[in-house]
């Protein structure tokens, strides 16, 4: 079934257009949901007067609501079109800044972290890779490369943003700020910004190689396709959300000082803003489950240098370097997949199935990792880690060689 697309939609100009308003959207998104626990976690465990698990424990409880409407989300977004609910999400995490800006005990400050997980498959990275392959299914893979390459400075620029905020007005009144930001620039420029109704561009559609396909048509079938990306995400998913949130306390334990696991910590960043940047410049020539593989690959080595060499200072830097050009790289992986092996007509309803278990991974991470150093320490996070990277490799591997397999001769 071909889909009509109103004149100029999906044009160069409307996919600049779009990029450049996800870019603003999605650095403030993060840096108004995620990153809020991270930077003001102590603030808001003595104005609450709850201990700082508990703050941590909120944000596993909104990746657990944002798993369960991750389904839903795609099939609105599919429906009608990515700038309806864009907008509706970001209006969902104006409410949650809001309802925690103003919450003086635990009804409101739950509820915070509810619209919270509602708004994340709607306003951010779910959202925006539909939004941006609705636009144009054959330019979608560098124009999401582009974006994943500024999402990777969300910390620098939101952090200290944050900082100054909370210096000024109080934590209070930064997330009332914020708030209002969410609710009128970020919606509004979800609203302005992208085309209306639902959109796919009448393009073709790389595959990887030198296979074309309409956008409305469907993928070259791969058996056992979604189990194994599931597989393979969600793995690689609890190492991307886990270890991040541990990576300085990892650091000290194997006796580096704080000073010098903050200074090697942050080369997480450069590595995945730099993975990012290869697949825009010229990773676009090999076809995407490879470059998985690839990414898979690096993961397990890396862990390996850091329980051998960790306590070295180089041999942390080159871990810590490898594990963010993984990072960044399966990041767009997991964006850009889908369409190879689902196509671009089903691509929303899929990435909404695929964020169930990625999401619930992503919850799961955090704490768990923490029980595991707390217990046995930073080699016993190496080694759970190390584990899971080689599932992660295993399931990108088959699903790689049995999509060869499955290409027209």
């Amino acid at each position: 079934m071909s889909i009509a697309v109103p004149r100029g939609t999906a044009g160069p100009r409307a996919l600049g257009i779009a990029v450049a308003a996800l870019t603003v959207t999605q650095v403030a998104g993060w840096g108004t949901s995620f990153h809020v626990a991270a930077v003001l976690s102590d603030r808001l465990s003595q104005g609450f007067g709850f201990p700082p698990s508990v703050i941590f424990g909120a944000v596993t409880a909104m990746l657990v609501v944002a798993a369960i409407a991750s389904p839903l989300a795609g099939r609105l977004m599919d429906r009608d079109g990515a700038r309806r609910w864009m907008t509706t999400g970001s209006l969902l995490g104006a409410g949650g800044l809001l309802a925690l800006g103003s919450a003086h005990g635990a009804l409101l400050f739950g509820l915070a972290w509810i619209l919270f997980g509602l708004a994340m498959p709607l306003a951010l990275t779910q959202g925006a890779s539909i939004a941006l392959v609705q636009i144009a299914p054959d330019r979608a893979r560098r124009a999401l490369g582009l974006l994943y390459v500024l999402i990777g400075f969300s910390p620098a620029i939101s952090w200290p943003i944050l900082i100054a905020l909370d210096a000024w007005l109080g934590w209070r009144g930064t997330l009332l700020v914020l708030a209002g930001f969410q609710a009128f620039v970020t919606a509004g420029l979800h609203f302005f910004c992208l085309p209306k109704g639902r959109v796919l561009a009448d393009h073709p559609v790389s595959q990887g190689g030198n296979a074309q396909a309409r956008p409305e048509a469907p993928a070259v079938p791969v058996r056992g396709a979604f189990a194994l990306a599931a597989t393979c995400f969600s793995a690689a998913g609890v190492l991307s959300f886990g270890l991040p949130l541990h990576m300085i306390g990892i650091l000290q334990a194997y006796g580096h000082s704080a000073t010098t696991a903050v200074a090697i910590g942050s080369l997480i960043g450069p590595g995945q803003v730099l993975a990012r940047a290869f697949d825009i410049l010229g990773g676009s020539r090999f076809p995407i489950l490879n470059v998985g593989v690839a990414s898979a690959l690096l993961m397990p080595l890396a862990l390996i240098v850091l329980l051998l060499t960790g306590a070295s200072p180089k041999g942390a830097m080159v871990f810590v370097f490898a594990y963010g050009v993984s990072a960044g790289l399966m990041s767009v992986v997991r964006a850009v997949a889908p369409i190879r092996l689902f196509g671009a007509a089903a691509y929303a309803v899929i990435t909404g199935k695929l964020g169930v278990p990625q999401n619930m991974a992503f919850a799961a991470a955090p704490l768990g990792f923490s029980l595991l150093k707390d217990r046995w320490g930073a080699p016993a996070v190496a080694l759970a880690a190390l584990a899971i990277s080689l599932v992660a490799l295993t399931s990108i591997a088959i699903l790689a060689a049995r999509a060869r397999r499955s290409e027209p001769r």
